[in-house]
């Protein structure tokens, strides 16, 4: 509800003014009545005419326009230079249904700040417009040209030069963010799941693209419009060679691999002496992490809070080459350091980096487990080539956890004809209709044979997390359509189906989800994600001694467990007797973090009277402490650790 109010807010003070048109207004309109005559016009659709150069000549007019009727004077001779459209001599049916024409949106067209004669045009252009071959736009099926689904042979690249050595004036950037900001509007399946509605994308972000003095300025506000794609391809996609919006300032970094975990950014892997995996990151460079979150947000395009903070977990530390950068965090402890960090590692954080504790299954691309009769797949090492020979060694096993928290390499397409009983459709897309801009027609996707009498019999276990994105997500898609299926994990990157990607000018590009991926009953997983059936994430205890604690739950469910306790649900149990005592009491703990303690005794003032710190082995403590000076009387006995502190009260007799 609030997204409609807002969009109506938005077009309420757009348009329907009855004062001179601001430059915003005009450059918005003139935006949107471009793109649509750009894909609709017959004549325009078919580059029948150079369509950039007219909105080239076409711009200074519209930014001379003092009045309404001068703007719209101006739209006049935009138009009249498409030509006259041709009129269709036959209906044509509609048997869309509603989902498939999302992007048709015309309702701008009968603006007031629009004239009667304008609005006229464009009207005919509308009702008149057949589906058919366009030049601005093709899928990649019939072409000799990859960039991704669909191929726009005239807008990638849009400029053949470098921003920063050429940079572009007022018209032709404009010209660049026309351009992209249409294609998104009519070819991304997901525009109505955005969190601002994309005409308010275009609204608030043109002027700063007009004002844009530099090529960094430029850049910053291109990310702007790039981030309210809320999409994590978006993000991947887009580029200049090297960040410069703030967080961002190289492709340097601090040499350590953080994630966010619930509670803060835990570091996973370090190679700074003194910074250990498990200690909690509290800031970098000054900032908190929370600052960074903030800091950040406007320019990272995240479709769930999980990518975003996966994105924001690398961003944070990179600097430019050989920067000493502080570092904030808190040790086993609890205890709060700051060492200053060269940024000396090129590309040392990895997107798709997975935690494989000791790296024992790094490299492992499956295994079987012979004590449980259970077999271990790790997707992101697989080969189409391993698949024939993981499922003969497999097939029989009560169980396959199969690991997603990495990125495949095709292989759940073999892999789901060999396991799947019958054929089974998984997945339904909705692919852009390249000869009807702003349309869609669903596909469905299916896999296996029916009567397969070599299918999998057993439990199939999927474990994914914020690095299970795109192929990684339809993996689970696909292998999650299995009879006997158990989810382990937590929200992955919401952010599935082939991409899109062009560039703006040699040194930069962008791109978007381009296919909407369902699954067979109609349920998206854009910006949802792969919903596990088990919410499972590691904990700084767990990183700290080297333990999977989502891999442990996996061997769990498969009836494997380990021969070790489950940190993220064992509960400290803390012991003290004799109570009451006289000269000795002894000191019993276990499911304790960190390396030590600290144990204090107060009496019932808070005076302390004893503080020593005891070390900490195997998550227990064992220990006896002499007490016989102690007046008789009533204490307190504290043990702190790095996450908790138990007290209990005692009698000295």
């Amino acid at each position: 509800m609030k997204r409609i109010l807002l969009f109506f807010a938005i077009i309420f003070c757009i348009g329907s003014s009855a004062q001179n048109p601001t430059y915003q207004q005009k450059l918005y309109y003139t935006c949107k009545v471009w793109g649509f005559v750009k894909y609709f016009h017959s004549n325009v659709s078919v580059c029948g005419v150079n369509w950039d150069s007219v909105l080239i000549h076409c711009l200074p007019l519209v930014k001379n326009a003092i009045t309404k009727n001068d703007f719209n004077n101006a739209l006049d001779t935009m138009l009249h230079a498409a030509g006259s459209m041709a009129i269709a001599t036959s209906p044509t049916a509609d048997t869309m249904g509603p989902e498939l024409k999302r992007n048709l949106n015309f309702g701008w067209i009968n603006d007031t700040l629009l004239r009667t004669d304008v609005q006229v045009i464009l009207d005919t252009i509308k009702n008149n417009f057949r589906p058919h071959a366009e030049c601005w736009v093709q899928n990649n099926a019939y072409t000799n040209s990859y960039t991704g689904w669909l191929v726009l042979p005239h807008d990638s690249l849009m400029r053949n030069n470098t921003l920063y050595s050429n940079f572009p004036d007022e018209w032709h950037r404009l010209l660049l963010v026309y351009k992209h900001w249409n294609i998104i509007n009519y070819f991304n399946p997901y525009k109505y799941n955005h969190d601002i509605p994309w005409d308010s994308t275009l609204y608030h972000n043109i002027i700063p693209i007009d004002k844009a003095s530099t090529d960094d300025a430029f850049y910053v506000a291109f990310r702007k419009i790039t981030s309210d794609n809320d999409d994590a391809h978006t993000e991947g996609l887009t580029g200049n060679g090297y960040y410069n919006f703030p967080g961002a300032n190289a492709w340097y970094s601090i040499p350590l691999i953080i994630k966010y975990i619930p509670g803060g950014y835990v570091v996973e892997k370090s190679a700074v002496s003194s910074i250990h995996a498990g200690d909690m990151i509290t800031s970098v460079n000054g900032l908190t992490t929370t600052k960074w979150e903030d800091s950040l947000k406007p320019y990272i395009s995240a479709g769930d809070t999980a990518v975003f903070r996966r994105t924001v977990a690398s961003y944070m530390l990179y600097g430019n080459y050989n920067t000493s950068i502080p570092v904030g965090y808190l040790d086993s402890l609890g205890n709060s350091h700051t060492v200053s960090v060269r940024s000396d590692s090129l590309y040392y954080t990895n997107w798709f980096y997975s935690y494989y504790p000791n790296d024992t299954l790094a490299n492992v691309n499956y295994t079987y487990w012979s004590n449980c009769n259970i077999g271990y797949v790790n997707m992101g090492i697989l080969q189409q080539a391993d698949v024939s020979a993981m499922y003969n060694t497999l097939q029989y096993t009560s169980a396959i956890i199969f690991d997603i928290r990495n990125y495949p390499n095709g292989t759940a397409w073999p892999i789901a004809n060999l396991m799947y009983p019958n054929q089974t459709t998984f997945a339904n897309f909705t692919v852009p209709d390249v000869t009807y801009p702003g349309t869609f027609y669903w596909s469905p996707d299916y896999l296996g044979t029916n009567g397969n009498s070599n299918s999998y019999k057993g439990t199939v276990i999927l474990l994914f997390n914020e690095q299970t994105q795109s192929q990684a997500e339809f993996t689970c898609m696909i292998l999650g359509a299995m009879p006997n299926v158990v989810k382990i994990g937590s929200q992955t990157a919401g952010t599935d189906g082939n991409i899109t990607y062009y560039r703006t000018s040699t040194d930069m590009q962008t791109g978007f989800t381009t296919l909407g991926t369902y699954y067979a009953n109609g349920d998206s997983t854009e910006r949802l994600g792969i919903r596990p059936d088990s919410v499972c994430y590691p904990t700084a205890t767990g990183i700290r001694h080297n333990r999977d604690e989502v891999l442990e739950k996996a061997l769990d469910v498969a009836g494997c467990p380990l021969a070790v306790q489950n940190i993220s649900h064992a509960k400290p149990v803390v012991a003290v007797y004799p109570n009451p005592a006289t000269d000795n009491i002894q000191i019993t703990a276990n499911n304790l973090s960190g390396h030590s303690a600290t144990l204090s005794i107060t009496d019932i003032t808070g005076r302390i009277l004893l503080e020593k710190t005891i070390s900490i082995n195997n998550e227990t403590i064992n220990t006896r402490i002499d007490i016989g000076e102690l007046s008789p009387s009533v204490y307190f006995v504290s043990l702190k650790t790095m996450n908790q502190t138990f007290t209990t009260k005692i009698t000295k007799e």
